[in-house]
């Protein structure tokens, strides 16, 4: 990922990423966000690019970093850098 890359998405800018990507992170904001609500049409446009393996993998990794976030946020661990 470039320094562009992540840049664009502090400022939820997906432009930069190809199609597959910016459906990736899509789906990775709506797990977040509203796991109950993700739909059927987003899983439509998934499975063009991302095979079912691939699609636990990004849910496996997007579900791991929330935790980990809500984990450090409850304990109010400051990152490291």
């Amino acid at each position: 990922m470039t320094e562009e890359q992540c840049a664009a998405l502090e400022r939820g800018d997906y432009t930069g990423f190809d199609a597959g990507e910016r459906l990736a992170l899509q789906f990775a904001e709506k797990l977040t966000l509203d796991s109950n609500h993700i739909g059927d049409s987003l899983f439509r446009e998934l499975r063009e690019h991302f095979d079912e393996g691939q699609l636990v993998e990004i849910a496996c990794m997007a579900g791991l970093f929330n935790y980990f976030n809500r984990f450090n946020n409850a304990l109010q661990m400051e990152p490291t850098r």
